[in-house]
């Protein structure tokens, strides 16, 4: 079972809620630091959200605290791609590098699309400047509405590594999903993002994690 699954909503708290945005906290099984869970809806297109979502190079612009992003390899059999991400950290602190891959599936019926991202610590070797971020698990859950509007679910859960205290790293979990989901919903305004993204979807809805209904409703 993947963490994703294993994240329970009654156990998760309400930190953040606007009319268009709710941001949740969850505490993860063997492990000091919480996850989050951000539900919005956005006044735009699913496929403005995911063209947003594939184009790496303006990933500065909307990923929070974001110095680099770049695709390090686009993968066979629809099988994704490997991604390098520089995160900034406030002084004294070490950035963080993290090497991942997103892998896209879409369920046929609901029209669904699903982004799962896995950490790769060892695609590349370490650099000696930053540190490496080891464990990571997270996923965009993008579900059309109606033709200009979409429900977005991003999860994430990061074990950052190195020196920083998981209290410090707890009171702050949130500003990541706030600030990139703010940003988002500007980003997909953008008269380039009207444009269907040409990625590989795998057709297979059973691979689509969907345990954020409580967290919509709730």
């Amino acid at each position: 079972m993947s963490l994703l699954e294993k994240i329970n909503s009654a156990t998760c708290t309400e930190r953040f809620k606007n009319d268009w945005l709710k941001i949740f906290t969850c505490p993860v099984p063997s492990s000091s630091f919480l996850s989050f869970v951000a539900v919005a809806t956005v006044d735009a297109s699913q496929q403005s959200v995911l063209s947003l979502l594939y184009d790496i190079d303006v990933a500065t612009e909307w990923v929070w605290k974001t110095r680099e992003m770049r695709v390090l390899q686009e993968l066979t059999e629809n099988d994704g791609r490997v991604v390098y991400q520089l995160v900034s950290a406030p002084w004294p602190v070490s950035d963080r590098e993290i090497i991942s891959r997103s892998t896209a599936f879409m369920d046929p019926k609901t029209s669904e699309a699903f982004i799962r991202i896995e950490c790769l610590p060892d695609f590349l070797p370490e650099d000696e400047r930053y540190v490496r971020v080891r464990q990571m698990e997270g996923a965009w859950n993008i579900l059309p509405l109606s033709e200009n509007s979409c429900r977005v679910v991003f999860r994430l859960h990061i074990e950052p590594g190195g020196e920083i205290p998981s209290w410090l790293a707890n009171i702050a979990v949130i500003d990541t999903p706030y600030h990139t989901m703010c940003n988002l919903r500007d980003m997909v305004k953008r008269e380039k993002y009207r444009t269907p993204v040409e990625a590989p979807f795998r057709t297979a809805p059973d691979e689509i994690i969907r345990n954020y209904e409580d967290f919509v409703v709730g």
